[in-house]
């Protein structure tokens, strides 16, 4: 089993917030939200991170990169967000090095054989010795998610389909106290696997739910928040954890990729928004902070490919791609617009709660980007993109290119040059 009961561990159920306290750096910080599609998505948001690392901060030093509060991701956007998550700034160059320059494909089963058929039917051709051990020696090299309780890194949000409850199980603290589950000792490696599991192609990632050990707790109400009858979405998501809790035949969660449930990662996001203020953002960073940015970098492509092309009915492969493609297209453009309009009424409740200590409580401007693939016009590149399959692995001149297409769509977006104006007017009028 890969998680260990709280009753075996020296820990104990602790509360969602990170032991570590972030440095107060500068004025500004971001939130990163990097979609699934595999090595295309991973190679998408590498170039928005590498356009952040070139951009100056308001703090002397320092670049946008090291100003990334919130870090979320999910299936091949889940390795990166937790590559960054773990290393920072500094790690990107070997991320290029040790994941999107690596043959991933060569070196695990993912070939359609009679052998890997069978053993997808079985439940899945990569088990732990696959990706998740892939991950470990070539990324993360033992690092469990207690390593990531640092400071001056930001706070990763990565997920996967609990497939009992059809809903995301998120890898924070709270869902592993609800499994009554030791969280620092649970390997990251496994948590992006889980975030990436392709049904067939890789086996669930297994936890087990060890609620039977420990006292049925309910989720407590702020008191500081009005009671404010949650979405339907909200609500389900809150009634799974509950079942963690108290269900007594939830013995195994059985985790798939968690594009299933939510492609993008916004979705994840607003479920932690919707906890205590300032969640999910650190509470350092909430308190300083002047300028906050979220960037969504969404590598779906959304467009069906050559099979509008001739009469022939698709075959097996692109009918069930095209298919789980229609399904979560929508939900998740829905999401990015549940978020967009959820933020400012989430600025007011930041602003609410750091007025109780802080002289300069009202100081706060939010902005929001979304960059996406499918919304590239420009014939040649659009037909490259549709060429560009969820693999793990990309020759290098689509590395680049993907890379590069990231960093331009984050320099031309407005809101992006907004923010980047009022940040360096602060960093002016700060040095007069």
């Amino acid at each position: 089993m890969t998680n260990a009961p709280l009753s075996l561990t020296t820990g104990s159920l602790t509360p969602d917030r990170s032991t570590a306290t972030m440095t107060e750096t500068g004025e500004a910080a971001i939130v990163l939200v990097f979609s699934g599609g595999g090595a295309r998505s991973a190679a998408f948001g590498y170039g928005v991170l590498s356009e952040l690392a070139r951009q100056t901060s308001s703090d002397k030093g320092h670049t946008l990169a090291d100003d990334v509060a919130v870090v979320a991701g999910v299936s091949g956007g889940a390795v990166l967000a937790a590559h960054f998550a773990l290393y920072g700034r500094d790690g990107l160059s070997a991320f290029r090095q040790s994941f999107l320059d690596q043959d991933i494909e060569g070196e695990l089963h993912t070939s359609l054989t009679p052998s890997n058929l069978l053993r997808g039917y079985q439940g899945g051709v990569n088990d732990l010795s696959g990706f998740p051990s892939w991950l470990d020696r070539h990324l993360f090299h033992g690092a469990t998610l207690g390593a990531l309780n640092h400071p001056d890194r930001p706070r990763l949000i990565i997920h996967a389909t609990d497939l009992y409850n059809r809903t995301p199980f998120i890898f924070d603290r709270r869902s592993f106290s609800a499994i009554c589950s030791q969280y620092d000792d649970y390997p990251l490696a496994y948590a992006v696997a889980a975030s990436a599991a392709v049904p067939v192609m890789f086996a669930p990632i297994t936890l087990r739910n060890y609620n039977a050990a420990c006292p049925v707790e309910t989720e407590k109400k702020s008191p500081s928040r009005r009671y404010i009858r949650p979405a339907l979405t909200e609500q389900y998501y809150r009634d799974s954890v509950e079942r963690y809790r108290s269900a007594t035949d939830l013995n195994y969660l059985k985790l798939y990729d968690g594009g299933l449930v939510d492609g993008i990662g916004t979705q994840s996001l607003l479920h932690l928004m919707n906890r205590p203020s300032p969640a999910p953002l650190p509470e350092a960073k909430a308190r300083r902070i002047k300028h906050l940015l979220f960037v969504v970098a969404d590598a779906s492509t959304r467009i069906g490919g050559g099979i509008s092309q001739t009469e022939a009915a698709p075959d097996a492969k692109e009918a069930v791609v095209g298919a789980i493609d229609a399904m979560i297209n929508i939900p998740s453009l829905q999401s990015y617009d549940i978020l967009r309009r959820r933020l400012p009424s989430w600025r007011d409740e930041i602003v609410r709660w750091r007025c109780q200590g802080s002289a300069r409580c009202q100081e706060l401007d939010i902005g929001i980007v979304r960059i996406a693939l499918a919304d590239i016009a420009e014939p040649t590149a659009a037909r490259r993109i549709l060429t560009l399959h969820n693999r793990l692995t990309l020759p290098p001149q689509d590395i680049d290119f993907l890379s590069a297409l990231g960093g331009r769509l984050l320099r031309e977006q407005p809101d992006y040059r907004r923010f980047l104006k009022r940040l360096h007017g602060d960093i002016r009028r700060g040095e007069t």
